[in-house]
């Protein structure tokens, strides 16, 4: 067990794209019993511009990887909801046992068992800068017989997994973002959770010169609002907390 997993991270360490890195996860979670698996990373949910969704890689039945996008499911995945108060992997249909019986469930636990899927689960991991991510193992032949200390090391692999995702479009991503020294200072005071008012008393301003600076700082961010806009600066070294 943990040979295979030095070597899912020997693989990870050298993967130079995504798609390297999720076919070397996928040979990983085989080993496992994993039939078939599916990996999305959350749109942050601090920033109202990004809306997009998909999988960052996806071996489940076409039929199903579409109607979960087309209908939205997403939005309302019990599983992935549960997965994320709980911060361990959880299993599809005890939570179908434990779970309000909406629509959007019906349909999804509906679609899994159309799909073929006698077993699964979904595996929460977390990353910076509010980020998340779930990773859903699901097998057809039967059901999973994985240990306690089997499930865990199912679950630093998939902690890896995101965190080298980050990591490798953190090298892609563009330059941040020149801003100006009062641009930075407000940014910190914000991070700090001090209001338009505080921070004018603080630098000897007016509010409406602080919400100017702030506002020219978020057009630079592309940010929508003040935490979206904190959160982006944090992220590229701009300030620190």
């Amino acid at each position: 067990m943990a040979e295979t997993l030095l070597r899912f991270l020997e693989h990870s360490a050298a993967a130079d794209s995504v798609d390297a890195l999720c076919a070397a996860f996928k040979s990983f979670v085989e080993g496992y019993g994993v039939e078939a698996f599916g990996y999305q990373v959350l749109p942050s949910p601090f920033d109202a511009s990004d809306t997009s969704f998909d999988f960052e890689y996806n071996t489940f039945p076409a039929n199903m990887h579409a109607a979960y996008l087309d209908e939205r499911l997403f939005e309302h995945d019990p599983v992935t909801s549960r997965a994320a108060t709980a911060l361990q992997p959880q299993y599809w249909f005890e939570v179908e046992q434990t779970s309000p019986g909406t629509r959007f469930s019906q349909r999804l636990f509906a679609l899994l068992r159309e799909a073929g899927f006698a077993d699964g689960f979904t595996i929460p991991v977390f990353g910076p800068y509010g980020l998340a991510a779930f990773v859903a193992c699901g097998r057809f032949s039967g059901p999973f017989s994985l240990t306690a200390i089997e499930l865990r090391v199912l679950q630093l692999a998939s902690q890896e997994l995101f965190s080298r995702t980050v990591g490798i479009r953190d090298v892609d991503a563009p330059a941040p973002p020149h801003l100006s020294e009062r641009e930075v200072e407000i940014l910190q005071w914000l991070a700090r959770g001090k209001s338009n008012a505080v921070i004018a008393a603080i630098l000897g301003v007016s509010p409406h010169t602080v919400d100017t600076i702030m506002r020219r700082a978020f057009v630079k961010l592309e940010a929508s609002n003040r935490i979206a806009a904190v959160l982006k600066a944090l992220r590229a070294g701009l300030i620190t907390l």
